[in-house]
């Protein structure tokens, strides 16, 4: 049997237990108004009839609780825009999504670099598809665009690893305007926060701290999480800019915060906060040398890789040795910075981020300008890194850190 509306009418029709004489009564008509004969539905269900206005059908399926597919029509009418209707299907894949952008966040805890960007680009391609190919209520829906937001900012991440710093900032302000548009109090607080590591990585201090303050107020109307991590952050900033007060002031709100949430579970996810405990205390590690206190840096050691361990965060494993080595050379101890510094590279090359490569050579170029090229353990180190194959692409092989 050559297939037409009625045989679906018909079946939807006997599902709801309803006879052709009440669907009769409830039959839009094209030109406004409802009710038809009998014998109209009769020829319908039959094929004798066809129905050939779209706003007919689409009227049916709703009374005959038909899915528009079945009809061979969208959930989406280009004539009633604003009038969008069974959005299982597309709550169901944002469901997904999120998942996937939870799991990719996690996977840059444990997991090398190009694990991480194969999640973002298979992200990327479920994203470009929806953008393509899902009507406007949907692509401007509040939650889609929180979602692209985060999809935003993951690539951004990927960027600063990459050493696209430029690139990066560029992507956090794009997600700033998303979380403005839609007023996302936690996604704009993580905007803040993202622009102002990336001013702070350019040494932009006072701007960079204009923004990560603008993230700690707004962080007031979010979740602890997003409170800690913008506080975590902004201490950092303090740090480098040779504020110590506020920096300690902030440090300790961030693991008071932290120490507060129950069970002591900070990254979670929740607000996409994937920061963690251990993070906290390494921008405590961090801020100790900026504010010349190496002691406080090295006295942190066991707490912080304990941490580490807890959250088996290898990302953070790589990058701890850095901070120790900085300790050692700004107390004078040369062996045990290079022997720090070497860890650092070993475990950055496993990471494959040129981000963290080339802070092995800034460490380097640091330690030689402090007058200790001399030093057997430095020309060891300096030849370990001159050897190296894979160092094509790495920017800011030149650049030092202060001491």
């Amino acid at each position: 049997m050559k297939y037409h509306y009625g045989v679906t009418i018909r079946e939807a029709r006997e599902k709801l237990n309803m006879t052709q004489a009440q669907l009769a009564e409830k039959w839009p008509q094209a030109g406004g108004g409802t009710g038809v004969s009998v014998n109209y539905v009769s020829d319908v269900e039959r094929g004798i009839k066809n129905i050939t206005d779209p706003q007919t059908l689409r009227r049916l399926c709703k009374i005959l609780q038909i899915p528009l597919w079945k009809m061979g029509l969208s959930d989406y009418d280009p004539f009633n825009p604003s009038n969008f209707r069974e959005t299982f299907m597309y709550d169901e894949t944002l469901n997904t999504a999120e998942g996937l952008i939870k799991r990719t966040w996690n996977l840059r805890r444990v997991m090398s670099l190009p694990y991480v960007e194969e999640a973002v680009n298979d992200l990327n391609r479920l994203f470009d598809y929806l953008q393509a190919n899902t009507p406007p209520p949907v692509r401007l829906d509040k939650r889609f665009q929180m979602l692209y937001a985060q999809v935003l900012r993951l690539n951004a991440v990927i960027d600063v690893e990459n050493q696209r710093y430029e690139e990066a900032l560029n992507k956090f302000r794009r997600m700033h305007e998303i979380a403005k548009a839609i007023d996302h109090t936690a996604t704009l607080a993580m905007s803040y926060l993202n622009i102002g590591t990336e001013l702070e990585r350019m040494g932009k201090q006072e701007e960079a701290i204009d923004y990560l303050e603008l993230a700690r107020d707004e962080s007031f109307r979010a979740s602890k999480h997003v409170m800690v991590v913008t506080n975590a952050y902004l201490a950092r900033a303090y740090a480098s800019a040779g504020q110590k007060v506020k920096f300690k002031r902030a440090i300790e709100a961030a693991l008071r915060t932290a120490r507060s949430i129950e069970n002591y579970y900070y990254g979670d996810g929740t607000d996409f906060v994937f920061h963690s405990l251990s993070g906290v205390l390494a921008e405590k590690s961090y801020g100790y040398l900026e504010i010349g206190e190496p002691e406080e840096t090295l006295a942190m050691q066991e707490e912080i890789k304990s941490q580490i361990a807890l959250e088996a965060n290898i990302w953070l494993d790589a990058w701890i040795p850095l901070d120790w080595a900085r300790a050692y050379l700004m107390l004078g101890q040369v062996d045990k910075c290079v022997q720090a510094g070497q860890e650092f590279y070993r475990k950055a090359k496993l990471l494959k981020s040129p981000h963290a490569k080339s802070r092995a050579y800034r460490l380097l170029n640091t330690i030689e300008a402090a007058g200790y090229s001399d030093v057997q353990a430095v020309k060891d180190f300096r030849h370990m890194l001159d050897n190296e194959e894979d160092k094509n692409g790495l920017k800011e092989l030149d650049a030092h850190y202060f001491t």
